[in-house]
């Protein structure tokens, strides 16, 4: 990464936490009205969508050369809560020390957006045409459910998604170790909720006694 590369996305992060979008309630609206003036300065056209006002998703496309299909690029700005919780420094703050950013949001995942939006500025900048387009979707309420972000898109909206294959989004991008071996992951699926109800019968115990059988 360059200098510059490095400062623009340094920039942008810094921007993004420092919107409080603790979900809930989220108000991701004036974070991703930022997101839309930064992308409105570099030429992009983008759309907001959102079932309510103050909880809309953003879509912007790079245009590709039609030869391939479109490459998705996903992630969200609303964070967990930071209620009674003892921090070093403001959760909203942004501040930078010995050389990292400090903020609720900086690694999920106001970071992964960061990275997405400096690598679409500098394609733009360059007048790089991808093979395929490239779609990039900022979305609200990942935290709590999706109901007014991905699955709203999902279910209202499927033509932004018409042809994709492949996506990036939260996970992956960084190595992890195992052993002496570097391990970059790929995930192809992703935890979903599963209810079940159980009845047991038999006496009661602890686990400092536990009952046979």
């Amino acid at each position: 990464m360059t200098s510059k590369n490095l400062e623009l996305g340094t920039e942008i992060l810094r921007q993004l936490i420092k919107f409080d979008t603790t979900n809930p309630p989220g108000n991701e609206a004036a974070c991703i009205t930022y997101i839309d003036n930064l992308l409105k300065d570099e030429g992009f056209e983008p759309t907001i969508i959102g079932k309510t006002k103050n909880r809309p998703n953003l879509i912007v496309r790079l245009a590709g050369k039609g030869q391939a299909p479109p490459l998705l690029l996903y992630g969200h700005v609303d964070v967990v809560p930071t209620t009674n919780q003892d921090w070093t420094y403001p959760p909203f703050s942004a501040k930078v020390v010995d050389g990292s950013i400090w903020g609720r949001g900086a690694l999920d995942m106001k970071g992964g957006v960061a990275m997405m939006l400096t690598a679409l500025i500098n394609l733009k900048r360059a007048n790089f045409q991808p093979t395929g387009d490239i779609i990039l979707a900022v979305l609200s309420d990942e935290e709590a459910g999706g109901e007014l972000g991905a699955e709203f898109l999902v279910q209202h909206h499927q033509d932004i998604f018409k042809n994709v294959k492949f996506a990036i989004g939260e996970f992956g991008g960084f190595p992890v170790y195992m052993g002496r071996k570097k391990f970059y992951a790929i995930q192809v699926a992703e935890k979903q909720i599963c209810w079940l109800k159980g009845s047991i019968k038999g006496p009661g115990g602890h686990a400092s006694f536990p009952i046979k059988d």
